[in-house]
C-alpha cells in the first residue's frame, strides 16, 4: 500500500469510527484517541512530516480487541492501516 492508498484507508476507517455509536467510556476514549492520531498522520502524510505516527500502532491494537464483534468494518480497516504502517516502516 503506498501512501496516498494508505491516506485514503485512513480517511475510510476514520469515517466508520465516527459513525460507531452506543459505546461505553472506556470505547468512546478508544475512539476519541484512534481518531485524533488517525487526523495526525493524514496531515502528517499531506505535509511530509514523519513523527506524527507516534501512539498510533497501540491505538489501533487496542481498537481492533475492543471492537472486533461489534464492528468488524471497522476493525478490518484498522487491521490494514496497522499492516500498511508496518511496512512502510511507520
Amino acid at each position: 500500500m503506498d501512501k496516498k492508498q494508505l491516506h485514503q484507508t485512513l480517511e475510510q476507517l476514520h469515517a466508520e469510527l465516527q459513525q460507531i455509536e452506543s459505546v461505553d467510556e472506556n470505547e468512546r476514549q478508544i475512539l476519541q484517541t484512534l481518531m485524533a492520531d488517525i487526523e495526525k498522520l493524514t496531515r502528517s502524510l499531506d505535509s511530509g512530516q514523519q513523527h506524527a505516527h507516534e501512539g498510533l500502532g497501540e491505538g489501533l491494537r487496542q481498537g481492533i480487541e475492543q471492537f472486533e464483534a461489534s464492528h468488524p468494518n471497522a476493525t478490518m480497516l484498522m487491521g490494514q492501516v496497522a499492516d500498511a504502517l508496518a511496512k512502510i516502516g511507520i
